[in-house]
């Protein structure tokens, strides 16, 4: 025998089911189970025209007007069922069960007694019992009711599946409520699998299983039992509402959506389904219109908790939010005699005192609620709705949970420990909870860093050197974004930069931190009150940290001054305006492709692009667009307009709102203008400077386009570049040759030529090709782009600086020809040409370490140190532990004359790099500049030990 209490603790997954067939079902009963629905009424219609009236056949007539939002027909068929068999326990159990899920809790209940008196041991009237305690707050009386089923199976060992998928039910629920975690493994890995061998098409028992493994974000498990479920029965509005539910967790709104519809396509008022329905729409920021669809839910269920927390929520969004001291007599209703005899005047208050009317420990709702303040930002409110579902139902892991994940989302990470331990405890199946337990745990070790204003912690064996220079620079971009923003935060900010441990990389902790799960696409995020961002040091590409927290720190700035009203697109466009860089390259060439194709995202739909994109360039393109929305509002009325948007959205505007307030225009007016701001944007930004950057055709489309015009040279070598990359040599020559005979200057011939003769290691005769195809005058980016190279390989440096600073008088902010031509007037060693060059080169490549380096030491060796110090600090913001950096901040400053960070500096880089004599020689020196004559002659004297031919320190110290 099994017994849920004692079952063995297994691995939590999925067990395989059973082959064995099912019992012959009933033709009407398969129809209902695989979703035949008309066809089931057919046949339950024929079975009444030869048969009298049966409970099965009306119980069966009921679900099948259920599963298709007929509550009136389904109410109804069970109705005459009850009154034709007064005695039969099922009937009233059903018609209980009608009752309950319309939210007629007396009916509910006086039919679920009947059912009972009948026989106490009909399990639905015992499931209906039990949720109609929990939803009045009568939770003792229900946590035994909950009970029950566990001891009805360990008594009985029933083997029915519809008897097996409610022991499941009321088992998980007995397990939430006392922590009976070994149960949640039963009821996956035995009861429900074995409901599934009791009937293969027991397609209820997966989508219980695969609920219950998404309530613990368990994704990856939960989705594939869905789909199990919808093999069976693929007209399920449940099974298709959980679908939506698993894509809205995840942020696919766009899928969740279209669960959603087939939901309702199936079930026009299905509730669930409309519950998902509004979540999207609440999280477009389509208030109104989540507050629409919530009202369709609640015609069919006035009482649902899910449904009332999610409409609740919606009333503050729109109606603004209630004082702690109003808020605090509101919830008072909760323990009052008569709550309905408090008077209250505002939406949100009249929908609470009327849910204390019925439900004085309503846990579900609070907890939801405070999950959908939370998705707005609405911290302080969504603590207290965790905290009264805490108080309110103490057994309950979910407020406890959520509480846990809210604290870590505000950076009280001590608080948030010690609750989301007892929410393991509850619970320690649950996937965030788990993952940011390990967070803790590890961010636990991390050095901490307090300045005036900020609190850093990283990983004291990585990024010891790394938090000392993010503190200083925060300090210093402190002042200048609080004046600009005329906002001060009222507490220190707290960094976290997460490094590789236990196995997982620098990103994946940085992603678990911040959404319980493994991965986020950013690396570096920020929630308003924190920031988190993988380490630089940690990372494969490296990347421009202070311009990350330059980025981060102005959402802090601007989500706490709006009160988090601000939209996603908002923070991010003035985020994105305040790195301090121009436009990419890459996102121009973006622009050039995307915009004349329309690809483009408005107002209405760009918040989406950041929290799930449909492609990684949809996520570049909200950034791009986003920082262009603001560059169009400066050109309409100057830089306070962001400002004023600012104090907009502080004042609970909406977007449209806003724009009509600070622009005096409606939406569509502002849209329509900032599309032809696009238009004029990309139309200058220069052609791409690269044949690679083209949008390329296929090789059918060149060769139909050389078919129509054979004796156009253009078409003909553009043609054979097809043919090249194709990989069809033969033919590619011969095509180039030919285009060359009509045209000796045919530039994609001789590219195509020279590509040839370079694969044949005959540059030189590629050389003569691309110079013959060389206009000096309008110069074409491959043919450049090819002779360049070849010339610089032959080390014939003036001649590649002559080919590509022709191109350069066209395209200027090309990135590719400012690199190249830096290398050519390196190599020549024409310093003068050089600076400029590097300091282009340094604006359109902002996590390119080499050209700040150079310029640090050109400058340097100028004896200009203010400029080396600039350009070494910004090498430093790409690499902290580059010893060369170190070095050259430590000569900048000692060169100012400022010896103690210079010593500072020389420090640093041996502690990167300990045995260089060098380094140790400059640390002596700078010591002895300072006046520290004891420390430099120690210093010089360890080196002399090590290196006693070090003809320099030797000089020093005998000076000394």
């Amino acid at each position: 025998m099994r017994y849920l209490l004692i079952g063995i603790v297994v691995a939590w997954g999925i067990s395989p089911v059973s082959a064995r067939a099912a019992e012959e079902a009933s033709a009407e009963r398969l129809h209902l189970q695989k979703g035949r629905y008309a066809e089931a009424l057919e046949a339950y219609d024929a079975l009444l025209k030869t048969e009298k009236l049966t409970p099965q056949i009306a119980i069966g007539r009921s679900q099948c007007f259920q599963a298709q939002g007929k509550w009136q027909d389904a109410t109804e068929a069970i109705e005459a069922a009850t009154k034709a068999f007064p005695e039969d326990a099922d009937a009233w159990a059903r018609l209980a069960e009608v009752q309950f899920l319309q939210g007629r809790y007396d009916q509910a209940t006086a039919a679920d007694e009947k059912s009972l008196k009948i026989n106490e041991d009909t399990p639905l009237a015992r499931m209906i019992q039990a949720e109609l305690l929990a939803e009045t707050g009568k939770i003792d009386e229900a946590d035994a009711a909950y009970r029950w089923f566990v001891q009805y199976y360990n008594r009985v060992q029933p083997t029915d599946a519809e008897t097996l998928v409610l022991v499941a039910r009321g088992a998980a629920q007995y397990a939430r409520w006392n922590s009976v975690s070994q149960i949640f493994s039963f009821v996956i890995n035995t009861v429900c699998p074995d409901a599934l061998e009791a009937d293969t098409n027991a397609w209820q028992a997966y989508h219980f299983s695969g609920s219950l493994l998404l309530e613990k974000y368990n994704r990856g498990q939960a989705v594939p039992e869905f789909r199990s479920a919808l093999a069976i029965n693929p007209r399920s509005a449940d099974v298709y509402a959980e679908m939506a539910r698993a894509a809205a967790q995840d942020f696919e709104l766009d899928e969740a959506r279209e669960f959603a519809e087939r939901a309702l396509q199936i079930a026009p008022n299905h509730v669930a389904a409309l519950q998902v329905r509004s979540e999207v729409e609440f999280s477009e920021g389509k208030t109104e219109a989540a507050l629409a669809t919530l009202q369709e839910a609640l015609q069919v269920n006035p009482r649902d908790q899910e449904t009332l927390a999610r409409t609740a929520a919606c009333y503050l969004m729109l109606d603004g939010f209630p004082s702690d001291e109003s808020l605090t007599a509101l919830l008072a209703a909760f323990d009052a005699e008569k709550p309905a005899d408090i008077k209250e005047e505002s939406r949100f208050g009249k929908l609470v005192i009327e849910l204390a009317t019925v439900n004085p420990r309503p846990g579900k709702f609070f907890t939801l609620l405070g999950e959908q303040l939370e998705s707005k930002r609405k911290f302080a409110l969504s603590e207290r709705c965790y905290k009264f579902a805490m108080q309110r139902m103490p057994m309950l892991a979910e407020p406890q949970t959520a509480l846990g994940m809210l604290y870590m989302q505000i950076g009280r990470v001590d608080e948030a420990g010690a609750i989301l331990d007892k929410a393991f405890d509850l619970d320690p199946y649950h996937v965030r909870v788990s993952n940011m337990r390990k967070v803790i745990k590890v961010l636990s070790g991390y050095e901490t860093i307090t300045t005036d204003h900020f609190v850093i912690r990283v990983d004291s064996e990585f990024d010891k050197v790394l938090g000392r220079y993010m503190a200083e620079y925060l300090e210093e971009e402190y002042g200048k974004l609080v004046k600009q923003f005329g906002y001060e935060p009222p507490t220190r900010t707290h960094f976290e930069v997460y490094n590789k441990s236990q196995g997982l990389s620098a990103h994946q902790w940085f992603s678990a931190r911040m959404v319980g799960l493994p991965w986020i696409q950013t690396i570096g995020a920020s929630t308003g009150l924190i920031v988190a961002l993988a380490s630089p040091t940690a990372v494969e590409e490296p990347f421009n940290w202070a311009r990350v927290l330059r980025h981060e720190f102005v959402h802090i700035l601007t989500l706490q001054q709006t009160h988090f009203n601000i939209p996603h697109w908002f923070t991010e466009a003035l985020a994105v305006r305040n790195e301090g860089y121009p436009r990419s390259q890459t996102w121009n060439l973006m622009l050039a492709r995307r915009v004349p194709r329309d690809e483009i995202m408005t107002l209405e739909t760009i918040n989406q692009a950041f929290i799930k994109p449909e492609t990684p360039e949809d996520w570049q393109m909200a950034y791009c667009q986003s920082e262009i929305y603001a560059e169009y509002m400066v050109k309409l009325a100057g830089e306070e307009s962001l400002g004023k948007m600012l104090n907009a959205y502080r004042d609970n505007l909406d977007t449209a709102a806003a724009i009509q307030r600070v622009f005096g225009m409606d939406q569509a007016a502002f849209e329509k203008g900032y599309r032809t701001y696009l238009d004029q944007t990309v139309a200058a930004i220069p052609q791409p400077a690269n044949a690679d950057d083209v949008q390329p055709k296929t090789l059918a489309e060149l060769e139909k386009a050389f078919r129509a015009d054979p004796d156009n040279a253009t078409t003909r070598g553009e043609y054979a570049a097809g043919l090249l990359e194709a990989g069809q040599f033969k033919q590619a020559r011969k095509f180039a040759n030919s285009a060359l005979k009509k045209n000796s200057a045919e530039p994609q011939a001789a590219i195509v030529l020279a590509q040839l003769e370079i694969k044949g290691a005959n540059p030189a005769q590629a050389i003569e090709y691309l110079n013959q195809a060389l206009d000096e005058q309008n110069p074409h980016p491959g043919v450049v782009k090819w002779l360049g190279q070849l010339q610089l390989k032959a080390q014939n440096y003036a001649e590649a600086a002559r080919v590509y600073e022709l191109i350069r008088k066209e395209d200027a902010e090309n990135v590719e020809w400012v690199k190249m031509l830096s290398v050519a007037y390196l190599n020549l060693g024409d310093t003068e040409k050089l600076k400029p060059l590097l300091k282009q080169f340094v604006e359109l490549e902002f996590d390119q370490i080499a050209p700040r380096k150079k310029l640090a030491a050109v400058y340097l060796s100028e004896k200009n140190y203010e400029q080396a110090l600039h350009y070494a600090k910004t090498a430093l913001y790409i690499d902290v532990l580059d010893v060369e950096v170190h070095r050259l901040l430590g000569e900048a400053y000692a060169g100012k004359k400022q010896y103690d960070r210079a010593i500072e500096e020389f420090e640093v880089a041996l502690e990167l790099k300990p045995e260089d004599a060098d380094l140790t020689y400059a640390l002596g020196a700078a010591q002895h500049q300072a006046g520290d004559n004891p420390a430099a002659e120690k210093t010089l004297r360890g080196l002399l030990l090590k290196h006693p031919k070090h003809t320099a320190a030797q000089e020093l110290l005998n000076k000394l």
